[in-house]
């Protein structure tokens, strides 16, 4: 009998679910129904709490992109001189397109700006005042980096000092403001996906340790009978393993899904995850799916292997 249970032990640790070999048919059936209902429990729990970190980091890392996005809709509009000749709004133009601290710039003529004045007052002015008081511009939209770190007074001094700039326009005190919010945002979406990362992993962590006390008799019954540590952690840990990736399978599921809504219904919201978001967010789920899993097995099952019998009761 022993030999048959000790069989029977090593086989169920093999397989991944507690049958004995002197089981009855009705009791095999009864414990692994149980063992698939906890498996299942482990897939459902990982696979919520993985969902979560996922929309986390996409959020996280999508601050930044949002950050700069409206960053880079600031824009320094260069009022030029009157006597710029024509043929030197083109060179102007390529001059600050090439300019360090630009992303872009958009020249608009007198002739152009005063067309849009006339459309948006419903008439024509020009005929009016007999002349177009309009000076060509320029629409500079900064860089990203720029309006977050750079002295914008210094840099609207800088170009002032062109004899063609007769002025800069642009608002220092809503830049100042959304620079500010912007941060504030950041920081805490930071501040909160760090603390639900924790609690996720330690839900996952949980779920894992308890599905291993389930079964911390089975444990030590192998190591009495000679088991070695490794040969007894391997299929658990693979098992674990085994579970984080389905569950990682399923949270990517959802993520796509969730993309998928607000891709129809959220455009503008969905174009802030780009690919590169979207891979780094699927690669931190993975990892997370197969690292947690797997050491909180190994850290359970040596704590129970270390453990005498007479406290695997308490």
């Amino acid at each position: 009998m022993k030999e048959v249970l000790n069989i029977g032990e090593i086989n169920e640790c093999r397989a991944g679910f507690t049958i004995f070999a002197s089981m009855s048919s009705k009791e095999q059936k009864f414990t692994t129904s149980r063992v698939r209902s906890s498996y299942l429990s482990v897939v459902v729990s990982m696979t919520l709490v993985l969902f979560v970190v996922g929309v986390l980091g996409h959020l996280v890392l999508s601050a930044k992109d949002l950050g700069e996005a409206v960053r880079e809709n600031f824009t320094f509009t260069l009022v030029l001189d009157e006597r710029v000749p024509e043929e030197e709004l083109k060179t102007i133009l390529k001059s600050q397109q090439l300019a360090p601290y630009a992303k872009s710039a958009v020249l608009i003529t007198k002739e152009e700006a005063a067309q849009t004045l006339q459309e948006d007052l419903g008439e024509d002015f020009v005929d009016f005042l007999g002349y177009n008081p309009l000076s060509h511009t320029i629409d500079v939209n900064l860089k990203a980096e720029v309006v977050a770190t750079g002295d914008l007074e210094q840099l609207s001094a800088q170009i002032k000092a062109d004899e063609f700039v007769s002025d800069v326009l642009y608002d220092p005190d809503l830049i100042g403001l959304v620079n500010d919010n912007i941060e504030k945002i950041t920081l805490l979406l930071v501040g909160i996906s760090v603390v639900l990362l924790v609690v996720a992993l330690a839900l996952i962590n949980s779920s894992i340790r308890l599905t291993i006390y389930s079964k911390r008799f089975l444990l030590k019954t192998m190591q009495l009978v000679g088991a070695t540590s490794a040969f007894i952690r391997g299929p658990y840990v693979w098992t674990s393993v085994s579970l984080g990736l389905i569950s990682a399978a399923l949270s990517t599921g959802l993520l796509y899904g969730l993309g998928m809504g607000l891709q129809a219904y959220f455009p503008a919201v969905a174009a802030i995850f780009t690919l590169e978001t979207t891979t780094l967010v699927l690669a931190g789920v993975v990892a997370l799916s197969i690292l947690v899993p797997g050491i909180s097995t190994a850290v359970a099952i040596r704590r129970y292997l270390k453990l005498r019998t007479n406290e695997l009761y308490y």
